[in-house]
């Protein structure tokens, strides 16, 4: 009897240290959501001192400073911007600033906005994609190249270089996966990494996911058109919407990447 009495006693006491461990756990994601939404608003503000003092008299008149932190907290939510790298949100801030001044003015500098979302999706393929695959290919020893072939040498710069994949190149490999082209060391390292990762390549290889992609790809608006200043503002908004969908539709290509992180709290 003493010993059932002990056992009860025991898982009590567990029971309570739970409680307790639960407890301070939400105390800490409080303060968590807490420190993402005052470092989101001090970003916005910080971004808009900069920008020249007639637009920065009609940001304030406007509010968009309060606005823009709201809509891209309500759009991400919280547990997704805490993951996310400061260089991440600092350009889609930026973007949203520059592209609030394209609106106002046709003729402003459009490069600023595409320049931004370039910077804030390439920092999101580094951070959840790019980042684990070296890892995961160092493990598999995959660290030589073996095939003249152009994306097994971007892959191979990747892995012992620390080369960023552009968004280009990462298109074209999923594409390949997709469809069951040929592919070689590297692509097969890449195509396993998806599999152990199935949470990553239920989105990557989405059909919905790649038709978003393609779309943007089809827009030249991060090379050709990028480097010889051939967008217009039609074609700017058309990428804004595909890249974010004006911080409201969820069916966007950052949104999709973001939320498909496996992420438990």
């Amino acid at each position: 009897m003493s010993e059932i009495n002990e056992l009860k006693s025991e898982i009590q006491s567990l029971k309570d240290r739970n409680k307790n461990l639960e407890f301070k756990l939400n105390i800490a994601k409080l303060w968590m959501i807490k420190q993402v939404r005052e470092s989101v608003k001090k970003i916005s503000k910080r971004k808009i001192s900069k920008i020249a003092s007639d637009s920065k008299n009609d940001f304030a008149n406007n509010n968009l400073e309060d606005i823009i932190t709201e809509k891209i907290r309500n759009y991400f939510g919280d547990y997704i911007l805490m993951n996310l790298n400061s260089s991440v949100v600092e350009n889609i801030v930026s973007a949203e600033i520059a592209y609030y001044q394209l609106k106002q003015n046709p003729n402003f500098d459009w490069f600023a906005v595409v320049s931004s979302y370039h910077k804030a999706i390439d920092w999101i393929i580094e951070q959840f994609i790019v980042k684990w695959f070296r890892k995961f290919a160092k493990k598999e020893w995959q660290i030589h190249l073996r095939k003249n072939d152009s994306l097994e040498k971007t892959f191979h710069s990747l892995v012992n270089k620390w080369y960023g994949l552009s968004i280009g190149r990462l298109y074209h490999i999923l594409e390949s996966i997709s469809k069951n082209k040929e592919i070689y060391d590297y692509w097969k390292c890449f195509k396993n990494y998806l599999d152990k990762y199935s949470y990553l390549k239920d989105v990557l290889l989405d059909k919905n996911f790649l038709n978003i992609f393609k779309q943007i790809i089809d827009t030249e608006i991060f090379w050709k058109k990028r480097h010889t200043g051939q967008i217009s503002f039609v074609e700017t908004r058309k990428a804004r919407e595909l890249i974010i969908w004006k911080l409201k539709d969820k069916n966007s290509f950052i949104y999709i990447l973001l939320s498909s992180q496996d992420m438990d709290y």
